[in-house]
């Protein structure tokens, strides 16, 4: 139960950064596909951490 908390959070804070950074860089489109690619990783572990917490 601890390991899937501590995902979660690591998620999040993934999931927070990369849609920050993906928005500060908006003219640069190798970083936008970098951050974008981070923002999808964090938002998948979320979700999946989320559910394993749930069930």
């Amino acid at each position: 139960m601890l390991i899937n908390v501590i995902a979660i959070l690591i998620g999040a804070l993934i999931l927070v950064s990369g849609i920050y950074y993906f928005l500060k860089e908006k003219g640069d489109r190798e970083s936008r596909k970098i951050y974008g690619t981070a923002t999808g990783i964090g938002a998948v572990l979320l979700i999946i951490f989320t559910i394993r917490l749930i069930f």
